[in-house]
Parts: structure tokens; C-alpha cells; sequence
């Protein structure tokens, strides 16, 4: 994927392929580490609406290199409204390394707000966060790229009659925000995985939500060469069925080039929305004795999907339509060119329609989707970010 880069020359800065980050406070920010902090998105619907920028305007004083959960967070507070560009280096723990004691003690300190105009990459092969949620609510322009982002683990599950105990916190959510690119990401349950749950009251006490959920009028938002690994409910787009006066008429995503792999369910679960799937393998076995694959796209109240050029390889699954989880029948979807366990396949039938009656307002590339597997394991993911 070719992208364009805006070069700013308020930076005052020679820009080279890699230059030395400052790791250190606000007051001693200044330069960009890579170029890659300055690219914009050029596929899917965050090119469209006035497309996604990020941080790219920010001056030298708004550019910030940080490796530690202090630094980032005053990265993110220092001069409000302005453009930025944050930089990470290293994994970050969230918490401080000071375990969350309660649910309103994990609500205050593991939620990470990003605000408009702003981009934050990982710098290094390994980046990214563990034990929070990064938080995109209310935010226009922002551009999230190679970092790992380990799945938080809610310490004290809410309760829901008829549904178990259930968690509380994502990986990441985009909460009624416009023009947002997630690039080169990797989310995975990582050091805490399913098959430790343990049961309470006689019920499973589910840690983990989502990987990604995009919800709340959420619009123009694109998801690009990322992982999704190890998950069970891996992402929601569109909050619930009765919300159609936020939802309806937004909630436009592309899913492009991502590998979705050992994911139980929900790639994604769409309401509402109008999702453009195209170039994505997903990979898993129904029998598996962890993340047994249960389903992939769920096709929820007046959600659409257009599928294309996909890969999906499930190991035992005997019907590929069980792939297919229809919630709604007024839901809709498309399917061509895409390959089931190395043979061509639509999944077209299995939905309750194929009638997609939207189309796509960009330009895009389709692949083969025989070549994506081994293309996208060498290219998606954080660390695979050329920088």
C-alpha cells in the first residue's frame, strides 16, 4: 500500500528516514523519529470526509517521545487543542505497575484518551500498551499505529441476568468519533488467555470484552494491515439495536489487509454500519481446545457488509456458512472473489440478503486472496511498520 506523506515546514526539521526521538517530558519534545509519524491515511472511508491527517500540523513543541505511562499521559494533557505526535518506545503498563484494586479504581487510572488531531505510533519493533484501554470519544483526526495492545483484564466483572459475568474494558474503542486510522496494530489477549477464566456463582468470570469496538456514530474509520489474535468477542461495530438514532447513516468502516486469527467470534459484529471487508485472512479451528472459532461476520440490526477477496482458512468448520452469524434478517451481505480452505467461495448465500445496495466512494487495490496469507503475515502487525 503506497502512502503519501505531508511534510510540514513548521517542524523546521531535515526530515530523514529515522531520526533520534527525544525520550523524556513534554517540555523536552521536539523531533519526529520516523516518517511514518507524518503519513496519512490513503485507503478505505478515513480518506473521505476531508481524510485523516493525525498529528502531521503539530509544531516541534507538540511532537513527544515517551516510554513510560507518566509520560504519556502528560503527552496527551499538554497544550490542549493543539496537533500532536506521540511517539512510544517500549511497552507501556498503564497501570503504573500499581495493580487496579476496584472497578472505579481501573475506570480512573486505565483509560487513555486520545484527542483530535492527533497521532500516536510506536517507534520501535516493540510498542505498544498493556493492562489499559486506549479511548478515541468525541475526537476528530486520529491515526493509531504499530503498537501491541494487550487485551486489559477486568478485575472485577459486572454481573447481567441470563449472561454471566461480564467484562467491562477493550483494547481499544472509538466512541462517537470521526476520521480515524488504525494501522500496523496487533491485539492479543497475550499474557492472560481464555482457558484461565475461572467460574464464580457457577458462572464462567469473563475478563476479557473486546479487541476493537467502534460504536456510537463512529464514522469514516479505517482498520488496516493489523492482527487480531486470541480472542473470543473480538469486534463490535454498532453499540445495540435500539440505537439507530446515533448509528443510522454512519458507522462507515474498512477492514483491509488484517489477519484475524484464533478469534472466536465477531469479525466483526456489525449494526447499523456499512463495512467494506476486503484483502483479510482469517485463520482458526472450530475445535479448537482454546478460541475455537465460532463465527465471523455477525450480521446484527441493518448491518451491511461487502465482502471481497478474502481468505478465510478455518480448520473443521463443515458449512461455511456457519461463518456467517445472522442476528437480524433486514441485515445484508455481499461476497466475491474470496477463497474457503484454498477454494473459491461466497458467502453471499448466508446471509439473509445480497442485496448491498451502498457503494464504495474510494479507489482500492484487490489481491489475489490465495497470495494474502503468506503476504500479510510477513507485512501486518505492529513491528512490521517500515519506519
Amino acid at each position: 500500500m503506497k502512502l503519501k506523506t505531508i511534510y510540514k515546514s513548521s517542524l523546521g526539521l531535515a526530515i530523514s528516514a529515522v531520526l533520534a526521538g527525544v525520550v523524556a517530558t513534554p517540555a523536552l519534545a521536539g523531533s519526529v523519529a520516523t516518517n511514518a509519524a507524518l503519513e496519512r491515511a490513503d485507503i478505505g472511508f478515513a480518506t473521505q470526509n476531508g481524510g485523516t491527517t493525525g498529528g502531521a500540523k503539530a509544531s516541534s513543541k507538540n511532537i513527544f517521545t515517551v516510554k513510560n505511562i507518566s509520560q504519556f499521559k502528560a503527552a496527551l494533557k499538554a497544550n490542549k487543542g493543539q496537533p500532536r505526535i506521540i511517539q512510544v518506545k517500549g511497552i507501556i503498563d498503564v497501570s503504573g505497575g500499581k495493580a487496579y484494586s476496584s472497578f472505579n479504581d481501573q475506570k480512573k487510572r486505565s483509560q487513555l484518551q486520545i484527542p483530535s488531531n492527533t497521532t500516536v505510533i510506536g517507534i520501535t519493533s516493540n510498542s505498544g500498551f498493556k493492562k489499559g484501554s486506549l479511548i478515541i470519544k468525541n475526537a476528530k483526526n486520529v491515526i493509531v499505529r504499530n503498537l501491541y495492545v494487550e487485551s486489559p483484564v477486568d478485575v472485577a466483572p459486572h454481573f447481567e441476568k441470563g449472561d454471566g459475568w461480564n467484562a467491562e474494558w477493550d483494547g481499544m474503542n472509538i466512541i462517537k468519533s470521526t476520521n480515524v486510522w488504525v494501522d500496523h496494530m496487533t491485539f492479543d489477549d497475550g499474557s492472560f488467555t481464555d482457558n484461565q477464566y475461572k467460574t464464580k456463582d457457577g458462572w464462567k468470570y469473563v475478563q476479557h470484552d473486546g479487541e476493537l469496538d467502534i460504536k456510537h456514530g463512529s464514522d469514516f474509520v479505517t482498520v488496516s494491515y493489523s492482527v487480531f489474535k486470541n480472542h473470543d468477542k473480538t469486534m463490535l461495530i454498532g453499540h445495540s439495536a435500539s440505537n439507530s438514532k446515533e448509528d443510522a447513516g454512519h458507522l462507515r468502516v474498512t477492514l483491509a489487509d488484517n489477519i484475524f486469527h484464533k478469534i472466536e467470534q465477531r469479525t466483526p459484529r456489525v449494526r447499523f454500519g456499512k463495512i467494506h471487508s476486503f484483502n483479510n485472512v482469517f485463520k482458526g479451528d472450530a475445535k479448537a481446545s482454546v478460541y475455537a472459532f465460532k463465527a465471523g461476520y455477525g450480521l446484527g440490526q441493518k448491518g451491511s457488509i461487502r465482502s471481497e477477496n478474502n481468505d478465510y482458512h478455518i480448520n473443521n468448520l463443515k458449512d461455511i456458512c456457519k461463518f456467517v452469524d445472522v442476528k437480524k434478517k433486514n441485515s445484508t451481505l455481499v461476497d466475491s472473489n474470496s477463497l474457503y480452505n484454498g477454494k473459491t467461495v461466497s458467502l453471499s448465500k448466508c446471509g439473509p440478503s445480497s442485496n448491498v445496495t451502498w457503494s464504495v466512494p474510494y479507489s482500492y487495490t484487490l489481491h489475489y486472496a490465495k497470495s494474502m496469507d503468506k503476504y500479510l503475515t510477513a507485512h501486518a502487525g505492529a513491528g512490521h511498520l517500515s519506519l
